[in-house]
């Protein structure tokens, strides 16, 4: 495991900004499934304060599946790169970004960062995971089949 390039940190930014973005659209289509499916009918005010209860909830379930997957994949696609330097790197950029796309205003409380803890504990899941899987790769080029000469 190798250290971080400045590139990597510029991906590491981009996985974060995508993970947002996918957060919200996924929020969007709870709030949706529910005004549609579960609870139709009200006006669009009803559905605006359902939004400030559902969506925390889904960026909490969703979002943390998603720093997961993002660890495990970008972990696994760069020998070079430090998988749990990046996970914490795409974790740390996303607080940020989180942050600042709410002028951080409301993000200094316990379910704030209980929820970006387990972030970044499913992002170094992800990571760990994804060394597992670089080993268990790598041990199976090192070695040629054996032959038999009979």
């Amino acid at each position: 495991m190798g250290a971080m390039k400045p590139l990597d940190f510029a991906k590491a930014a981009g996985v974060a900004v995508l993970i947002l973005i996918i957060s919200v659209i996924i929020s969007i289509l709870a709030v949706l499934f529910y005004s549609y499916f579960i609870n139709p009918g009200h006006p669009r005010a009803y559905y605006d304060e359902a939004a400030k209860r559902i969506a925390p909830w889904c960026s909490h379930i969703a979002g943390t599946a998603l720093f997961f997957l993002a660890a495990y994949y970008f972990g696994r696609g760069n020998p070079a790169r430090n998988p749990y330097l990046f996970a914490l790197a795409i974790t740390v950029l996303y607080v940020v970004i989180d942050g600042a796309t709410v002028a951080f205003k409301g993000i200094f409380n316990l379910e704030f960062g209980l929820s970006k803890l387990a972030k970044l504990l499913a992002a170094l899941a992800g990571a760990y995971l994804a060394t597992l899987s670089r080993a268990a790769a790598s041990a199976s080029t090192v070695l040629p089949p054996p032959s038999s000469s009979l």
